[in-house]
């Protein structure tokens, strides 16, 4: 796994830029708006490799937090390594994190790519791994919930994401009971979407 590389950058396009270290050229992948220095300088970039079937694509980043960001936005489901790329372009990681951590929903479906259900998700999958991981100050971490633990807004975060009532009405019940009423939302979303997941949890 290539994590970190730091060499000379030779080129700037539209896609990325053209990092050369000891005589290779490797084409990294980066946010579109970023600013770089002129060519010839020596930079460093974070990166993660990433395999597809058909391509091999190396993503850098000039910050581990950036970096982190992207690594979390690949595992929600619906969103690619391109994807995560526009959506670090369009905001700052301190930002990100921000509405992440507060379930700030309405600056997330202002990102490109990110429509109500895609909000809803990534606040689901992404905020207890955000909060535990420092992308936000203590401060922040103190303002934000730890979380609702009542139905309704489990119940109004499924509905978003476009289960209806019949369907899921009965297996956050079951959730609850099996978790407790004292069990954080977040907790409680994650067991009814992984009971749903298994075709409604018989």
């Amino acid at each position: 796994m290539i994590g970190y590389l730091r060499g000379r950058l030779h080129l700037v396009t539209p896609e990325g830029i053209l990092l050369e270290t000891g005589g290779i050229g490797w084409l990294v992948r980066t946010v579109t708006n970023r600013s770089w220095p002129a060519p010839g300088t020596e930079i460093a970039v974070y990166t993660q490799l990433v395999v597809r079937e058909d391509a091999m694509e190396l993503y850098g980043f000039t910050r581990p937090e950036e970096l982190h960001l992207f690594t979390l936005l690949r595992g929600v489901n619906g969103i690619g390594p391109r994807g995560a790329l526009q959506i670090l372009g369009a905001a700052k990681p301190e930002q990100l994190s921000r509405a992440i951590a507060a379930g700030d929903s309405a600056f997330l479906t202002a990102l490109p790519g990110i429509g109500a259900k895609k909000a809803q998700r990534l606040l689901l999958e992404l905020k207890d791994a955000v909060l535990k991981s420092g992308l936000v100050d203590g401060t922040e971490t103190e303002a934000i919930p730890a979380g609702g633990g009542d139905n309704d807004e489990a119940l109004a975060a499924l509905l978003a994401l476009g289960y209806s009532r019949e369907e899921i009405g009965p297996i956050l019940a079951r959730v609850r009971q099996e978790l407790g009423n004292a069990a954080p939302t977040t907790a409680v979303l994650q067991a009814v979407l992984k009971t749903l997941g298994r075709g409604g949890g018989d």
